[in-house]
């Protein structure tokens, strides 16, 4: 028996739990890209596919809507694959392990990949059903959006035929996004030796539990990160004894707040008492806004080679200086963050210690300043740098037709008011645009929440009612 059968839309639904069994993570879309080609192939919907995996489904226009202005449907393929400290779950084989509790959808201790995987679903039903109006429809879906809007940078010129373009990567009922950040990526590596010292003691810290979140859609609320959580600690630690850092680790997406940290430390003298000390004043700190963090430290065999003691007190300078959260605020909606950065991950190397910062923005000038001010804290600190994964802002357009008539059958639909916002996220509008700047973008989505961890949850009734809504934009352009 299907886990997600009898419940509506049933189609969508059937089609989400088919492809929660195929393994998505950003750059391993090849399945499920030829899996979406074969599906078009099946309903003799006209197929692309480009080098990247990303596809372009076409759809013909119902009877009478030949002249209708063609509508691309849009979402991501990809999904970020984020699980429990004590879930065995693989990504690269195994099925999404679909739970329902009563209206909400979610998965068991992984992320469920509703980002986007109801887009698609609702593509795949509307694709297959041969009883809506509508004029041309193409179903452009596309992969690596969770790293880098990869595929959607890579979108070549005239491959879009419509003027419309839906974009179902939103996450609340009620609110049609207008506009997103753009960003770019910086990773900072500090040099390091390594040393031998007559070590007696060697200890493991991790830090875990906190609740991380979308770096960008939820920046805005202080979300305590990990990585600087875990540098309070080597700080205390650093004043209070004579350590060596062995390694130091912390996040794993550039898109996530860090819900987790590891140090692996190395002292001549026993300091476990001093370690529990500090992990006691450090979780003091942060019991009320992460109720559920735990920082648990085990002695393990003991390291002697250890990274050289001046890069353990450049990293904590660095680590302290470093911003990470609202960097700004903008000025004609107070209420919106401007820009941002995320001290996303770090990481151990051979040679050097990596860290992995997103940086966000919807002024590119805002950006450079941002991008500037953590260069200088790099250098200051002797750490090289460099840039990747720059994607552009998707910007307001006061005069949208569609836009309009949106909000417009949306009050008609619901009752209620349509709240039309500017996003402090990447949204693939902005990368799908500078090729194509005559379409008029628009992106909603169901309820969701806790997306890029393993609590995220998708609101069934809210799926029905967005999917009935993108329906009736398709039968009203008449």
């Amino acid at each position: 028996m299907r886990k997600l059968e009898n419940i509506k839309p049933e189609r969508v639904f059937y089609y989400f739990e088919e492809i929660s069994k195929i393994p998505r993570n950003s750059y391993e879309e090849k399945e499920i890209s030829d899996y979406l080609i074969n599906f078009g192939k099946e309903h003799n919907l006209e197929c692309y596919q480009d080098e990247v995996n990303n596809v372009v489904l076409r759809k013909k226009a119902s009877e009478g809507y030949e002249n209708v202005p063609g509508v691309i449907l849009q979402g991501h393929m990809d999904m970020v694959c984020e699980k429990t400290e004590d879930s065995n779950h693989d990504f690269k084989k195994d099925p999404i392990n679909l739970i329902v509790e009563g209206n909400i959808l979610r998965a068991d201790r992984t992320t469920l990949g509703a980002d986007n995987g109801i887009a698609v679903a609702m593509m795949m039903a509307i694709a297959e059903n041969k009883d809506l109006k509508h004029g041309p429809l193409e179903f452009l879906i596309t992969t690596s959006e969770e790293i880098d809007l990869g595929g959607a940078l890579a979108l070549k010129p005239g491959i879009l035929k419509g003027k419309i373009l839906i974009n179902l990567d939103s996450e609340e009922e009620g609110k049609l996004t207008a506009g997103s950040a753009g960003g770019e990526n910086i990773d900072i590596l500090i040099p390091y030796k390594k040393i031998d010292i007559m070590g007696r003691f060697t200890y493991k810290i991790k830090l875990q539990g906190f609740a991380g979140g979308h770096s960008g859609a939820e920046i805005h609320k202080n979300k305590e990160n990990a990585n600087k959580a875990m540098n309070k600690i080597l700080k205390l630690l650093n004043e209070k004894a004579n350590i060596y850092m062995v390694s130091i680790s912390g996040g794993s997406k550039d898109n996530a707040i860090p819900r987790v940290a590891e140090a692996i430390i190395t002292s001549i003298e026993d300091i476990k008492e001093s370690i529990e000390k500090v992990m006691e004043e450090v979780k003091e700190l942060y019991i009320k806004s992460e109720p559920q963090v735990e920082i648990s430290v085990e002695e393990i065999s003991t390291v002697n080679r250890v990274i050289e003691k001046k890069v353990l007190d450049k990293y904590i300078g660095l680590i302290e200086e470093i911003p990470t959260g609202v960097y700004s605020w903008m000025k004609e909606y107070p209420e919106i963050v401007e820009a941002s950065d995320n001290l996303a991950i770090v990481t151990t190397e051979e040679e050097n210690i990596r860290l992995a910062i997103s940086m966000r923005s919807s002024e590119p000038e805002i950006l450079d300043k941002l991008k500037n001010s953590i260069v200088l804290i790099a250098e200051k600190y002797e750490g090289n740098y460099e840039f990747s994964s720059k994607y552009p802002e998707w910007r307001y357009r006061s005069d949208s037709p569609f836009r309009e008539k949106a909000v417009e059958i949306w009050k008609k639909l619901t009752g209620n008011d349509m709240e039309v916002e500017i996003i402090h996220a990447g949204l693939e509008c902005g990368a799908i645009y500078q090729n194509y700047p005559d379409i008029d973008f628009i992106s909603i989505g169901p309820d969701m929440w806790d997306v890029h961890t393993p609590d995220e949850k998708l609101d069934i009734a809210s799926t029905g009612k967005i999917y009935d809504y993108v329906l009736k934009l398709l039968e009203e352009l008449k």
